[in-house]
């Protein structure tokens, strides 16, 4: 058992210089950390007393991110806003050593953004009360496009992975996504409404969540383990994926690779999680380093398990190293944790 966490660690070991290719949605993730001093006379909800503000980068902006900090070298290709939370995106990822100048400024853009408020009292846990988005109405005209679509082809020159963060807002359609599927020997996709638009085109692998993948079998699988097996392996077949990996939260993951039972991996190490925003990103950045590093789907899956364990104890949108995972893997390969 010690030899298969030391296999994996290995593995973590060749993450660094991998170049992935993250065509897809970017997002501002936005953290307003305050305190409750009273309810408002206006209407029967809390004053918040703001006293800090985080950004962040969210959704491919945050696979992005993930990927940088587990050591991968990212190209981005998307669209921002000629705004200023475009230009505080684009210097958040230059900042982490990403190469940004495969980004378009979009003319009449406005930035995506997700602002969160986070408040309770001055010396007590912050909780999420609201969460304002922006940007969801963009236009992708036909310069926009073709410059995007002239990124991405000289993008995946060379290239070792794929990954389409597809979250909804148009950049994965408007640039033809699918046709650069052929042009890598690794290729993930996450989409959050349609996965099923992917269908065909020659992905190796997918990871949605639990709701993303009942949204996608058009069932409610729950706990139901003969359903979550029989429509996991029907919806791996109908996409053409080689493997299909489902993140279920609390309940670990469930692996269905082509030609094998499927597999179910329970969550490792603390069970109590502090939050999930961005965690999706996280699995799916390690889990397609991992193939690119010579990884089987199962100690794929496993070795993202590990890292979805570790930011999802993490406030806000969160990475992990590759120096932190594999401590991780060994201190859980030990039975230390």
């Amino acid at each position: 058992m010690r030899e298969q966490w030391r296999d994996l660690v290995r593995l973590v070991d060749h993450f660094k210089g991998r170049r992935v290719v993250v065509v897809g949605d970017l997002v501002l993730d936005r953290f307003w950390y305050g305190t409750v001093q009273r309810v408002s006379r206006e209407a029967p909800v809390p004053i918040v007393r703001l006293a800090q503000t985080r950004l962040l980068p969210g959704c491919a902006a945050n696979t992005v991110w993930n990927l940088s900090a587990l050591g991968a070298w990212p190209l981005p290709v998307g669209a921002v806003g000629t705004d200023r939370e475009g230009d505080e995106l684009v210097a958040l990822l230059a900042k982490s050593g990403v190469d940004t100048s495969l980004l378009v400024p979009g003319p009449g853009w406005t930035t995506p953004t997700k602002t969160r408020i986070l408040a309770g009292t001055f010396h007590g846990p912050k909780q999420q009360m609201v969460r304002v988005d922006s940007g969801e109405e963009n236009a992708f005209g036909d310069a926009l496009v073709d410059q995007l679509t002239r990124n991405l082809d000289r993008a995946l020159k060379g290239a070792d992975a794929l990954v389409i963060s597809d979250y909804g807002y148009g950049t994965a359609a408007a640039v033809g996504a699918r046709r650069a599927v052929a042009k890598v020997p690794v290729s993930a996709l996450d989409s959050r409404f349609d996965m099923e638009a992917f269908a065909g085109s020659g992905l190796t692998t997918a990871t949605p969540n639990e709701e993303e993948f009942e949204l996608a079998c058009q069932k409610v699988v729950g706990d139901d383990a003969a359903l979550l097996e029989a429509e996991g392996e029907a919806l791996r077949a109908k996409l053409g994926l080689k493997a299909l990996l489902v993140t279920r939260g609390g309940k670990g993951m469930s692996l269905f690779e082509a030609g094998c039972p499927a597999l179910h991996i329970p969550v490792v190490g603390s069970d109590q999680v502090v939050d999930v925003t961005g965690a999706g990103d996280t699995v799916i950045s390690t889990y397609v380093l991992s193939l690119c590093s010579g990884a089987t789907y199962p100690q794929a899956a496993a070795i993202a398990n590990a890292a979805g364990g570790i930011v999802v104890q993490k406030h806000g949108t969160a990475t992990t190293s590759a120096e932190e995972l594999s401590r991780t893997l060994h201190l859980w390969g030990e039975g230390e944790m």
